[in-house]
């Protein structure tokens, strides 16, 4: 690459019929100036590029960093959601046993209840035929002793003993 001081030191041959040097002299200083400012445009921009190009790195590893924390985060989320679930099956199947648990100590209530019920209505049932036998016998001696021939009897025996 030329530099703008190579353009400044150019020297052409001499001619006969050759341009006028101080023209020439002042367009290469010109174009040496131009391009000294376009060479410290250029390296201004290479430099603005590098640092351009330093932060897109560094913007892209905090990217990466947030995908990776994005992607850890919704790994641990599915994580806690999964093992919610587990534990939710768990406790649904613990209180679908103790459910089954505690119906069938009911259902063992029921049926000693029918049983107790049974052997209750027994008993009952024993103690008012027992009844309904003693009622009978009351009737019995209330006929006996209301009746007539008791009656005889008890006068006289009443008799028998006024004359003692």
């Amino acid at each position: 690459m030329i530099t703008a001081m190579e353009i400044r030191n150019q020297q052409f041959p001499k001619s006969l019929r050759g341009f006028n040097q101080d023209e020439v002299k002042k367009y290469l200083l010109n174009l040496a100036q131009d391009y000294e400012s376009l060479y410290s445009e250029n390296a201004s921009l290479k430099e603005k590029i590098q640092n351009l190009e330093y932060e897109l790195s560094k913007y892209r590893k905090l990217e990466e960093t947030m995908n990776n924390s994005l992607i850890l985060a919704q790994q641990t989320a599915e994580d806690l959601k999964s093992s919610a679930r587990k534990e939710a099956d768990l406790m649904l199947e613990e209180s679908k046993k103790r459910i089954i648990e505690v119906m069938m100590v009911y259902q063992e209530i029921i049926k000693r209840m029918n049983i107790f019920n049974v052997e209750l209505k027994s008993q009952v049932s024993a103690e008012l035929e027992l009844l309904e036998k003693n009622q009978k016998k009351i009737e019995e001696l209330s006929n006996f002793f209301y009746s007539k021939d008791f009656k005889e009897v008890m006068e006289s025996l009443e008799k028998v003993n006024l004359k003692e």
